[in-house]
């Protein structure tokens, strides 16, 4: 995924795939981070494994951790658009099992940081630059714990951006499903780009389309274009120029402005959690300043006490004599 083309001031990587680079203006963003949404069956495992073979094709070293399909699902797939990854794996296009066990995720602590560790040794060893993790939202999804999903994440954001990795994520986006419209919004915290894909059908016919909805820091063919899927892969047909985009009244469209409204509200909650913990920390000191003033004012100090013992005189017992 390394064959750079600069567009503006940002260095795009080609992803190979027709018609895509041209919406893009060049491919995804270097040594970042793109999300690629879509719901099921939508060509998201499809859009990266052509991605890494076109990368592969340049040889290049690349990686491909699959959370849901094991490797012979992989090769399957594959095989049904041409590209023969047992070929490719020789040319270090290496395929990694993600996949865990619900189990193995609740038993203590789970955190991505063992994973991440195996996965910068084979990167260092191979010279990989390029990673795909593919169905990260089957991963996030064992977690149970929004809080949890929001804290790896943000570690997976942190280890992309340290080692300089150029990455493609791709996740599953279900309309009308609370914890997916959720977890694609904290996504959208790593993202430099994002992509939806989308199928729609009526009676007399059918069609896929794909929609760049953000590219961070440059400019971007907004309309939405129409894909297929053939021998080869994917084929992105781009409008014609000149001619009027269609509405998109897609189940992505849809849940695009809800997700905007739904991150507005995250940062307000965010806002107000902030501020209530410096409003409770303020209100600790001043409690202890107060406590404290109190004693000096009703008890002096301690050597201001037995000063004063000693000055008084001795009062008459009512026992004596």
């Amino acid at each position: 995924m390394n064959q750079k083309t600069k567009s503006e001031s940002l260095a795009r990587v080609r992803t190979g795939i027709d018609g895509f680079d041209q919406v893009t203006k060049g491919g995804l963003p270097d040594r970042r981070t793109t999300v690629l949404v879509g719901a099921p069956g939508t060509g998201k495992t499809i859009f990266a494994l052509q991605t890494l073979v076109n990368t592969a094709r340049r040889g290049e070293p690349c990686i491909f951790v699959s959370f849901e399909e094991n490797k012979g699902r992989l090769v399957e797939d594959a095989a049904s658009c041409g590209w023969d990854l047992t070929e490719f794996q020789k040319k270090k296009l290496i395929l990694l099992d993600g996949r865990m066990q619900p189990g193995a995720v609740k038993v203590g602590h789970f955190d991505l940081m063992g994973m991440l560790a195996g996965l910068r040794a084979v990167a260092t060893e191979l010279g990989a630059r390029s990673i795909v993790f593919d169905s990260i939202d089957v991963l996030l999804t064992l977690l149970d714990d929004r809080m949890a999903e929001l804290q790896e994440i943000f570690r997976l954001r942190d280890w992309l951006s340290e080692n300089g990795f150029t990455a493609l994520i791709t996740a599953n986006l279900t309309t009308g499903d609370p914890s997916s419209t959720h977890r694609y919004a904290m996504l959208q915290f790593i993202s430099d780009c994002t992509v939806a894909l989308g199928f729609r059908q009526d009676p007399h016919s059918a069609s896929r389309h794909l929609r760049v909805v953000k590219y961070r820091g440059a400019g971007f063919f907004e309309r939405e274009c129409s894909f297929t899927i053939g021998d080869e892969g994917i084929n992105v047909a781009l409008p014609v120029t000149g001619t009027e985009s269609r509405p998109a009244h897609s189940e992505f469209e849809l849940a695009r402005q809800d997700l905007s409204a739904r991150v507005q509200a995250l940062d307000r909650f965010l806002e107000i959690k902030q501020a209530e913990l410096k409003f409770l920390r303020e209100e600790q000191a001043r409690g202890d300043g107060q406590a404290a003033s109190r004693r000096v004012k009703r008890g002096q100090t301690p050597v201001q006490l037995k000063a004063r013992v000693q000055k008084e005189p001795p009062r008459p017992s009512h026992f004596a004599g």
